[in-house]
């Protein structure tokens, strides 16, 4: 079927975003929605068929105090229930990459630190026609949303919209349906990775079994950038796959599966020998089998993906290698490998890694990418630099370059965020990662 470049909401920081809900009594067809890139082109007939029907809530147990974690860099959702057992991990997709971060934001970098659903209140029901479309926070069954030209299709697909609130700045945003494949009986098909303008995308079947444990209540909700963890430390994960964070074997539960010491973060990453091929897993991207430049034997990795991996950023310790090759010389693709950009603030193990030099972190592995400076460091399309007093601990004279930084999330292991003078300027602070 042909598809379209069309709009759909995102997220709203301030003017811009998922829709406008700073003043709830506009009504829906004063919210402006915003652009999602490609969906299906309506029908010739006009018959949206499965579309245009809400799709039933299942019988599920609610929970007491349900709460939400979202991590960006897990591409995760997890419910759980602070006074039950219930505790479940879902696959999403997110805000799409620019300037190497995702469109959605992290709740943490607000002084609220949370959002919550308004699933506490009434719950609204769009209509199977245009002009029953309702706005509401807590829409149990949306079908509609109206694209710039004013035209409204059924990308919704009648499975619920859970509206957000709850930041300083009167920011929303919501979790919904996969949009992609939306005529599907079922309500379409999720694409994990970066693909929204903000708003997390669920299975089907996912944001239903949500929608009913935490009806009725006024669920709190953390996005955060990096992976989930357990209180021991563990990665919180739907699906170990090819470069999952891991401490054993045991952790890569498929066929074949292999721990790898990653020296730029300290744990391990799944992975599997081969010879000319790696298999394909739903849900993740493209495998390839590359020729270890040291051996000579092959390994399983993940093929560089702005949408499904970041370019290689959702895997700490890992970068973007261009043109490696297989084992036997007959492809090559560009593919993530454990290593670094080189930028202010990264993991390195030398200096020819880096754009200036790197310096060790007490604790390692490795160190981190810096370069002297007296007041000012160049910024880079990823990264944003401000100068400050090197440590007794770091071996630069004078000043050295950092990344700044919202909270501990921003920072490489072995840092921490802080608000710091510049050098040479103690008056002038900025937020930044130093050294623990």
């Amino acid at each position: 079927m042909l598809r379209r470049t069309v709009c759909l909401l995102g997220l709203v920081v301030g003017l811009v975003g998922c829709s406008d809900t700073s003043d709830p009594e506009t009504t829906s067809d004063e919210r402006q929605d915003l652009p999602i890139g490609e969906i299906l082109d309506p029908p010739s007939d006009g018959a949206w068929g499965f579309a245009t029907e809400c799709k039933p809530i299942p019988e599920v147990e609610p929970l007491n105090d349900p709460k939400i974690v979202v991590s960006l860099d897990g591409l995760t959702l997890r419910l759980y229930d602070a006074a039950g057992d219930y505790d479940r991990v879902f696959p999403v997709g997110v805000g799409a990459i620019e300037n190497g971060e995702s469109l959605t934001p992290p709740s943490t970098q607000f002084s609220a630190g949370t959002y919550y659903t308004r699933t506490d209140e009434a719950p609204t029901f769009d209509g199977p026609t245009p002009d029953q479309a309702k706005w509401g926070w807590n829409q149990q069954c949306r079908v509609w949303w109206t694209g710039e030209d004013g035209e409204k299709i059924p990308v919704f697909a009648g499975l619920p919209f859970i509206r957000l609130a709850g930041n300083p700045l009167s920011s929303s945003y919501a979790f919904h349906g996969p949009v992609d494949n939306y005529t599907n009986p079922s309500g379409g098909t999720l694409r994990r990775g970066y693909v929204s303008h903000g708003c997390v995308r669920m299975a089907a079947a996912d944001i239903v079994e949500v929608y009913g444990r935490i009806e009725g209540k006024r669920a709190e909700v953390l996005i955060q950038k990096p992976v989930e963890r357990t209180e021991s430390g563990a990665p919180i994960d739907v699906d170990p796959w090819f470069l999952s964070e891991c401490n054993s074997d045991a952790e890569c539960a498929y066929d074949g599966g292999v721990c790898v010491l990653n020296e730029y973060n300290g744990p391990g990453y799944c992975s599997k020998a081969c010879t000319t091929y790696c298999p394909d897993r739903a849900g993740h991207a493209t495998s390839f089998c590359a020729k270890d430049a040291d051996t000579g034997e092959g390994f399983c990795t993940i093929k560089a993906d702005t949408v499904r991996n970041n370019d290689c950023g959702r895997y700490q310790g890992f970068s973007k290698h261009l043109g490696v090759p297989r084992p036997d010389g007959s492809a090559v693709a560009d593919v993530c490998l454990p290593g670094t950009r080189g930028e202010t603030g990264d993991r390195c193990l030398s200096d020819d890694e880096c754009l200036g030099i790197c310096v060790p972190l007490q604790g390692g592995p490795g160190g981190v990418c810096t370069a002297a400076c007296t007041r000012f460091c160049d910024d880079t399309p990823n990264v944003k630099t401000f100068c400050i007093d090197a440590p007794d601990s770091i071996p630069v004279y004078g000043g050295m370059c950092v990344a700044k930084c919202f909270n501990d999330d921003h920072c490489q292991a072995g840092m921490h965020c802080a608000v710091t003078g510049r050098n040479n300027e103690s008056s002038v602070t900025a937020s930044v990662c130093v050294p623990n």
